[in-house]
């Protein structure tokens, strides 16, 4: 048995847990998108495929590397993907689904929470930290890895950005013959970053087919009463 699957099946039940809370918080949306029957039958059918999956989600280095976390959420998302595309749902609308499902849990989270831990990303510790992280990631020591690179501001204490040269769910998305998912998985980008108050300029990302994904920041300025 690899490191791989290892780490991924010690957690099974915690990962089984947070699958199903992510999918109460879709079953509503489902539900009024799809009837109440489809919307449980689909979380319960996701719940099988997930399992099916958490042994396949790729190593990248486990809880020292937070973009694991990322990983395993969106491998719910790819579960679920695969029980609408069996009943039929087109991948425009299943996209449209999970924006919502990605604003619906954005909303459980007071504004003043999101735009600190917005101000927390751009500080000059966290991207002390970032740059640690990059510099750990061009190693790529792990195939499924995403690898990044910081792009500095003028007093290059701060960043300016972010350029994935390389991205994990783009890698593990196609491997699993779902790469059609992954420019919607690109789109809630646009949702998350403003509600932690950070504008984000991008002009393309790997899923459309460019080298990397430019990541560009702005913090931006609070809304006066």
């Amino acid at each position: 048995m690899n490191l791989q699957t290892i780490y991924y099946t010690k957690q099974r039940r915690k990962l089984l847990k947070n699958h199903q809370k992510m999918m109460n918080l879709g079953q509503p949306l489902m539900a009024a998108r799809y009837g109440e029957r489809l919307a449980e039958t689909a979380v319960t059918a996701s719940t099988t495929e997930f399992g099916r999956l958490i042994p396949q989600i790729p190593y990248i280095g486990g809880k020292a590397n937070s973009l694991t976390d990322t990983l395993v959420q969106m491998t719910s998302l790819l579960a679920l993907y695969r029980v609408l595309k069996r009943e039929g749902k087109p991948i425009a609308d299943i996209g449209d689904l999970f924006y919502e499902m990605a604003q619906a849990q954005v909303n459980r989270f007071p504004q003043w929470l999101r735009h600190l831990t917005g101000r927390l990303y751009l500080s000059r510790w966290n991207v002390r930290r970032l740059r640690q992280k990059a510099a750990v990631s061009q190693q790529r020591q792990y195939s499924g890895d995403f690898v990044i690179e910081l792009v500095p501001a003028h007093d290059t204490r701060s960043i300016q950005g972010i350029n994935y040269l390389e991205c994990g769910i783009v890698k593990f998305f196609a491997q699993q013959g779902a790469a059609e998912l992954t420019p919607y998985m690109c789109r809630i980008d646009y949702l998350l970053f403003p509600a932690m108050g950070i504008q984000l300029n991008r002009t393309g990302t790997i899923a459309q087919g460019c080298t990397h994904c430019d990541f560009r920041f702005n913090q931006l300025r609070e809304k006066q009463p």
